[in-house]
């Protein structure tokens, strides 16, 4: 098991690494590179390690892998509201029931 130190050094490393591989990905789009292609190929780079790290852990079954779609869909989800443009102001309905929704 995991100490808490453990833990946040591990995350602290992940974090740097993402950041070295979104400054790959950022060179490569100022060389001129599609952006659907430098994400079609960091997609395909994670879900090729992640398969080398699932198997070299011994894998674990469904539960393990539902585990790393798990974490991808967290991190999907929080980068696209992130990176979502910002909303015009009066928004409409939809607006006004997401709103709602914070306050509840």
């Amino acid at each position: 098991m995991m100490s808490d130190q453990q833990d946040n050094t591990g995350s602290q490393q992940s974090v740097e690494l993402a950041n070295k591989i979104i400054d790959v990905a950022n060179t490569c789009l100022e060389q001129g590179m599609a952006p659907h292609v430098i994400g079609s190929g960091l997609r395909h780079a994670a879900a090729n390690f992640s398969a080398f790290v699932y198997h070299q852990s011994g894998g674990g079954g469904d539960e393990a892998l539902s585990a790393v779609v798990e974490d991808f869909l967290q991190a999907f989800e929080y980068y696209l509201d992130r990176h979502a443009p910002a909303e015009l102001a009066g928004g409409g309905l939809n607006d006004l029931i997401e709103q709602a929704k914070r306050e509840v």
